[in-house]
């Protein structure tokens, strides 16, 4: 891991780590299977279909 200082002009000298990767795996091995179905995740009552969604300004 490679550390660095970094400053603005008003401010003091703060260390910054790079971030690590993880990998988890191939994008299309994780996502295989995933759709665009017609029912909502659980923030909304079982059963709730997409077309039953209103939205207001």
């Amino acid at each position: 891991m490679e550390t660095r200082t970094g400053s603005t002009k008003d401010s003091k000298k703060e260390a910054w780590t790079t971030p690590k990767l993880i990998v988890y795996g191939d994008v299309e091995v994780i996502t295989r299977g995933n759709s665009d179905g017609a029912y909502l995740d659980q923030g909304f009552p079982v059963g709730t279909q997409k077309d039953d969604l209103t939205f207001s300004g």
